[in-house]
């Protein structure tokens, strides 16, 4: 079907898929800054467009609805090589972080500064209140449309955004315009998704529904029939190579305790098996047709049951196996990861000598840090180099890791860290890019994979809860 509508002031005629999304459609103009982030809920914010002057979500949208109307993104704002006033002073107030959703905001405040000429502060929240901002607060938001609002009107703007500290340097303590800003709040290619080729497949990954269980078999011809499916990965042909998905340091103390797809699977969400294709609708659709049968093994779900005894191991199976670099105090049978004692100075006479002594037991939560882009990696051959654009914040560690499990030499692996569009801390763990770069090596095809934003939260490692007594 044919879709005629204006974008960014220009007119268009598109051919669509029936049902097609309108975010996905926009990307596939050319227009990236346009973003999913939240698998089409409508939570994040990231596909922020202005339809007919009026702020709506793409992803919520199929591609028909668009048509008759005018349609605005960040692109619009743009006067020439020159970044709009608001999305200048975006840049000096330091709102510009990961800037996967900067373009969403930038957009948002504009449509209230058509509305508003004088917005009050609580104004740009109720402006901001559909859009997840995981890196700032208001404050540089309130800062940022009173710099945009003084230069429109060819007022100066009194003075700098923050302090100033150390006097004795000249960048760190320093307000300072952050050097790609530009390409972030313009909403430029700059982050993984963007590198993708025409004629990329996709990966999508089969997770166990179970927290402890053996796979005792899987059927996944059905799935491998599938038109478009590439490739079917499970612990039967990928390397039966034990590592540690930790990126932290070298030499790592973390054990070598992780398959790419193990026999036994330890916790929901845990990988099963992975499906290649040419489309996402066929990798989902393979998914679904391969069979998988457990043996399920009661599982350890608290550190009460870690500590009693009475339940199977996590690695106690005579499947696991566990290399440490050197001595942690780790006991698997005791499922002890690592362990340590030891003090200083006597702690009786403390005790002793102190006013009071309170002895309690403080608790701590799970936490995930949700960055607005999901965990993603694309893969693709050079040759015979394998190249891997990767949101990381270990790329070093990345390659040292995709080198050992692949059997390859590290300068025949290029890691290219593109811009993180948030982390947080949880990106500095290899938890999908080795199985991407082994499927680029088996089809020689370029291959994307993104978590879904349940993955997120059972896929990808998490802040673990502690118990301090």
């Amino acid at each position: 079907m044919n879709i005629d509508f204006t974008l960014n002031g220009a007119c268009r005629s598109v051919s669509a898929e029936p049902g097609e999304n309108l975010q996905v459609l926009l990307q596939r103009m050319g227009v990236p800054s346009v973003r999913a982030s939240d698998d089409g809920e409508g939570f994040a914010g990231s596909d922020t467009i202005l339809l007919d002057g009026r702020a709506v979500l793409a992803g919520l949208m199929v591609a028909g609805q668009a048509a008759g109307h005018s349609i605005e993104t960040i692109e619009s704002l743009r006067q020439g090589p020159r970044l709009s006033a608001l999305q200048d002073a975006m840049i000096e107030a330091g709102v510009v972080q990961s800037g996967y959703n900067t373009p969403a905001a930038a957009l948002l405040l504009e449509e209230l500064l058509r509305r508003k000429a004088a917005p009050t502060e609580e104004d740009i929240r109720d402006a901001l209140s559909g859009l997840f901002s995981r890196a700032t607060g208001y404050k540089q938001f309130f800062q940022a449309v009173a710099i945009a609002r003084a230069r429109r009107s060819d007022r100066p703007w009194p003075g700098p955004v923050a302090p100033s500290f150390s006097d004795g340097l000249r960048v760190i303590g320093k307000p300072r315009r952050k050097i790609d800003g530009v390409k972030l709040a313009a909403g430029m290619k700059a982050f993984v998704e963007d590198r993708m080729e025409t004629g990329s497949c996709v990966l999508a990954m089969l997770r166990s529904p179970h927290a402890h269980a053996v796979i005792r078999s899987i059927d996944s011809s059905r799935a491998q029939a599938v038109p478009g499916v590439v490739m079917v990965i499970d612990h039967r042909n990928c390397p039966n190579i034990v590592y540690t998905q930790a990126g932290q340091g070298f030499p790592e103390p973390s054990p070598y305790d992780y398959r790419m797809f193990s026999r036994v699977v330890r916790h929901v969400g845990d990988r099963v098996a992975a499906v290649v294709a040419e489309n996402s609708d066929a990798a989902r659709r393979a998914l679904g047709l391969i069979a998988v049968e457990y043996e399920v093994i009661p599982a350890v779900l608290s550190l009460d049951d870690a500590m009693s005894g009475r339940l199977p191991p996590v690695h106690g199976d005579h499947l696991s196996e566990i290399v440490y670099q050197f001595g942690i105090g780790a006991d698997a049978a005791k499922n002890l990861a690592a362990s340590a004692s030891g003090g200083t100075g006597n702690i009786e006479e403390g005790f002793r000598a102190a006013d009071a002594v309170i002895e309690r037991t403080y608790s701590t939560s799970r936490v995930q840090c949700t960055p607005l882009e999901p965990h993603i990696v694309y893969t693709k051959m050079d040759g015979d180099r394998l190249i891997v654009h990767a949101s990381t914040q270990v790329p070093w560690h990345l390659r040292r890791i995709l080198a050992r499990v692949l059997g390859l030499s590290e300068n025949r692996i290029r890691v290219i860290k593109e811009r993180v569009g948030g982390g947080y801390g949880s990106k500095q763990d290899v938890l999908m890019e080795e199985v991407c770069a082994f499927a680029t090596l088996r089809t020689g095809r370029p291959v994307l994979y993104k978590y879904t934003r349940e993955e997120e939260f059972i896929a990808a490692t998490t802040r673990h809860p502690f118990r301090i007594a």
